[in-house]
């Protein structure tokens, strides 16, 4: 488990575990040994159960604390972990998706030791047309990683079960671009 979890949804990003670091990580003081894991969800439902699980049960109403967008860009690009969200039954790649794969290009691009997997999320039971659609998203993306310099011999692909990650659904809209520097 990472030191600091934050939940993001919805272009928001917030902290849902590791309130201990939150004055270190606000002013950019972090120690390099503190690991920060940003989590991709999918409903703001998600990213509360993620604060009860590493907060325990708020004793008021309310949300986690949210982190300013500047920070949560500098936290990205600390990050090798990229996820790319598609419109539901859709495999465009709209312009956020392209900043994100060309994110994940520069980084393997700077780490070129590492290798790129890409993360299908389904269930167990999905419809082949589900399963279909979420193998075109992954080839689509592979596909423009490759046009950037990304070489496909890198390249791997695992499918992973959407009820590992709070608040998926059946037709998860997310693919993820994992790199991991030695």
């Amino acid at each position: 488990m990472a030191d600091i979890t934050l939940a993001e949804f919805n272009g928001r990003v917030f902290l849902v575990g590791g309130e201990a670091y939150l004055n270190d990580l606000l002013a950019n003081t972090l120690a390099r040994e503190v690991s920060i894991e940003l989590v991709q969800c999918e409903r703001q439902s998600a990213v509360h159960e993620l604060w009860v699980q590493h907060c325990g049960q708020p004793e008021s109403d309310g949300l986690p604390w949210v982190i300013h967008p500047a920070i949560a860009n500098r936290i990205r690009r600390r990050s090798p972990d990229y996820a790319v969200f598609f419109a539901q039954w859709s495999a465009m790649l709209d312009t956020d998706a392209l900043a994100v794969i060309n994110a994940a290009a520069s980084w393997a691009e700077a780490n070129p030791a590492a290798p790129v997997l890409i993360a299908e999320y389904l269930d167990a039971g999905a419809a082949p047309a589900i399963a279909a659609l979420s193998g075109l998203r992954a080839q689509l993306i592979e596909d423009r990683l490759a046009e950037a310099g990304v070489e496909r011999a890198r390249i791997t692909r695992t499918r992973r079960d959407i009820a590992d990650v709070p608040g998926m659904t059946e037709e998860s809209q997310r693919v993820d671009i994992v790199i991991r520097a030695g």
